[in-house]
């Protein structure tokens, strides 16, 4: 993911904050007109509907599903349409969907419906719910085994993982598919989903992302949740259209929000409440980071850096960051500093940016291959 270039400010002036609560499209909204794209995109997944057919299991039907919805929003974003509200697309689907199948119910739509219904945010539940009971009562040849879509539910069991970097977070929740739901979590910046999948069991969700992250998931093993902060990254999820989303994500723009939304009433129930979303724009101290660095750098090369520089990019480093890992490091979170601090177009803040990566590989103490990648990354 490319951030979104913030740049740099004057030393006092008071930074642009993120707002406290994640700002949705009411989905009852239906503004005038639609964008353009939600015609084509809705054509395209009626007319893809029947590669439902070949689907056995719910599991299946879920992850179809999703994928046809994923196809279209990623082609929306490469083909640089504007509009890209997704909850309000999701909703027009929805209109749209239950329409076609009111006037002729086919087995396809019949799958399409509670397909969406396992991945749908609660306020365009009640219409698929509806449109299902009202072709059920005329239909008697549809299916029966997509019906166990209908109920799924967080069990409250939930275990999280981090990579040895600290800023790759994997949070593994139970479900009724039976199964379990794998969130991974990039926090090298603001937190953002970059995949999502289920699972047969914990065993199989572990190993599946110690797989694909390779020796960086170092000895991660899955640690039950007793403390809900260790969360924060998830709950931070930013799910704010960049223009650089992957595939995967997109598979799970809307399901991992519902797998979430489970996983929130789940662990109320359980009196283990996830902590509140809030704001990772608020004006962090950089003293905090700055006065360890200084310390640091002096003892390295025998003198102290600028310290109005240091402080400059010890803010711009803490804001975003989930609080708990604004101390780790990793490329990937170099990399995304490189192009915040790149458009500073400031050669003394990059070699500033080389050493605190130093630092901060050396101060977590991460083996020595590692800290060259970190390294090697802000060379660059």
């Amino acid at each position: 993911m490319s951030p979104v270039s913030r740049g740099r400010k004057p030393k006092k002036a008071k930074k642009n904050k993120k707002q406290a609560t994640k700002p949705k499209v009411p989905l009852t909204a239906e503004p005038e007109p639609l964008p353009d794209w939600f015609e084509e995109a809705i054509e395209n997944i009626l007319g893809g509907v029947d590669g439902l057919m070949a689907c056995r299991t719910a599991r299946d039907l879920e992850q179809t599903t999703a994928e046809l919805l994923g196809a279209e929003l990623k082609r929306a974003i490469d083909d640089a349409n504007s509009g890209l509200y997704f909850d309000l697309f999701f909703a027009a689907l929805v209109a749209e969907v239950s329409a076609s199948a009111k006037a002729g119910p086919t087995e396809a739509l019949w799958r399409l419906l509670h397909g969406l219904l396992a991945i749908a945010a609660p306020g365009v539940v009640p219409t698929l719910r509806s449109t299902i009971a009202r072709i059920e009562s005329e239909s008697e040849s549809l299916s029966d085994w997509p019906r166990s879509l209908a109920n799924i539910k967080a069990t409250g069991e939930v275990w999280e993982m981090r990579d040895v970097y600290g800023t790759r977070l994997a949070v593994i929740a139970a479900y009724t598919y039976p199964g379990v739901y794998l969130f991974d979590v990039d926090m090298s910046g603001i937190p953002v989903l970059t995949d999502g999948r289920v699972y047969d069991d914990l065993e199989q969700a572990t190993e599946a992302w110690r797989k694909k992250l390779g020796d960086e998931a170092g000895d991660a093993e899955p640690k039950a949740v007793t403390d809900t902060e260790r969360l924060t990254g998830l709950v931070s999820c930013d799910f704010e259209i960049i223009g650089f989303e992957s595939r995967d994500a997109l598979d799970n723009w809307h399901r991992a929000q519902r797998r979430f939304e489970d996983l929130e009433t789940a662990l109320k129930k359980r009196n283990l409440p996830l902590p509140p979303y809030q704001s990772l724009f608020d004006d962090p101290d950089p003293a905090e980071m700055a006065g360890l660095f200084i310390e640091w750098h002096s003892e390295r090369y025998g003198g102290e850096p600028d310290p109005e520089a240091v402080e400059d990019l010890a803010g711009e480093w803490m804001e975003g960051l989930v609080p708990d890992t604004r101390f780790d490091v990793s490329p990937g979170r170099v990399g995304y500093y490189l192009d915040v601090i790149g458009d500073w177009r400031d050669p003394v803040a990059m070699a500033l940016l080389r050493k605190w990566a130093c630092w901060l590989a050396e101060r977590a103490g991460l083996p020595s291959p590692l800290v060259e990648r970190v390294v090697a990354k802000a060379t660059k």
